[in-house]
C-alpha cells in the first residue's frame, strides 16, 4: 500500500509514480499545515479565554471588596449621623429649657455669694473665700455655712 492508500502498482510508468508521490506529499501536507493551524488557533483560544477568565475573577474580586468598603462606610456614616441628630436635638432643647425656666419659674444662675458646699460630717465652706467677699463688696452678706447639721430635721419645731 502507497500513502495515498491505494494498492502500489508497480506497473505503472516511472514519471507517472513520481509525480503522484510528490502530489500525495503536497496534499498530506496540507492537510498537515491545516489542522497544525486549527490546533494553535484553539491553543491561542484557550489561552486566550484562561487569561480573560482570570481577568473577570479578579476585577469581580476587587469590585466586591470595594463595595464591602463602602458598605462599612455607609454604616460608619450612619451611626455618626444619628449621634449628630441626638446631639442636634439636645443642644437645641437646652436654651429652650432655659427660657422656660427664667420665664414660668423664675430660676436664674445662682452667683459665687449663693452657692454652698454640704458635706456630711465635715464643715460646709462656702465657695468663696470670706477674704475675697469682703476685699469686692464690704457690705455684701457673707454665704451661709452650715456644719454638721442633719438636714432632715426642722429647727422651727423646737425638737430635740
Amino acid at each position: 500500500m502507497a500513502i495515498s492508500g491505494k494498492p502500489n502498482n508497480r506497473h505503472h510508468a516511472a514519471a507517472s509514480s513520481s509525480t503522484d508521490v510528490g502530489e500525495l506529499f503536497v496534499q498530506r501536507f496540507h492537510v498537515v499545515r491545516i489542522y497544525a493551524v486549527i490546533m494553535l488557533m484553539l491553543a491561542v483560544a484557550i489561552i486566550w479565554t484562561g487569561i480573560k477568565t482570570a481577568d473577570s475573577v479578579q476585577q469581580y474580586h476587587q469590585d466586591y471588596k470595594s463595595l464591602q468598603d463602602m458598605k462599612k462606610q455607609e454604616r460608619k456614616l450612619q451611626i455618626e449621623r444619628q449621634r449628630l441628630l441626638i446631639e442636634q436635638q439636645t443642644f437645641s432643647a437646652t436654651p429652650q429649657i432655659a427660657g422656660r425656666a427664667v420665664a414660668e419659674l423664675g430660676m436664674y444662675s445662682p452667683t459665687l455669694k449663693d452657692k454652698l458646699i454640704i458635706q456630711p460630717g465635715a464643715p460646709a465652706r462656702p465657695l468663696v473665700p470670706e477674704t475675697a467677699i469682703e476685699s469686692d463688696d464690704p457690705e455684701a452678706e457673707k454665704p451661709e455655712t452650715i456644719g454638721n447639721t442633719d438636714l432632715t430635721e426642722d429647727d422651727s419645731t423646737g425638737g430635740a
